[in-house]
Parts: structure tokens; sequence; C-alpha cells
């Protein structure tokens, strides 16, 4: 099942600017519990700005929002 990355953060010196941080990334994956994986991965990287991170499968039919709330990531859907 393929999946889309989209990563965003908040632009310094601009308060409540989230824009995309890099283009969305669409990789294949056997489940959603793999997908979901590699997104803690990916914000697990302290260098990586995001404020949130969108997980969307090819047929819409998982779709998901992790923002970063008191320091742990949270799924906001």
């Amino acid at each position: 099942m393929k999946f889309t990355y989209q990563i965003y953060w908040e632009r310094l010196g601009k308060a409540g600017a989230v824009e995309p941080f890099l283009l969305p990334l669409t990789l294949q994956f056997p489940s959603v519990a793999e997908a979901r994986a590699v997104l803690e991965k990916i914000v697990a990287i302290e260098k990586v700005p995001a404020h949130s991170v969108t997980l969307i499968s090819e047929d819409g039919a998982i779709s998901e929002r992790w923002f970063q709330i008191d320091g742990s990531w949270r799924r906001k859907d």
C-alpha cells in the first residue's frame, strides 16, 4: 500500500505560519503499522524542524495528522 508523508514546519519569526518543509514523499509499505513506524523515526530526528506530519494512504482511507504537543508526538485527526 502506498502512503504519502508531508512534513510541515513553523517559519521562524512568523508565528502561526505553518508551511510544507519538504516535498511530499510517497513510499510503498506492507501495512499502516510500518508506515507509522517510519513516521516515528522521521519525527525523532532533532534536526527536522517538524511542526506536524501528515500520513495519507493512496486510496485516502487512512488520513492522519500528527502534532508535537508538550514535547511528544500525538495523532490529531
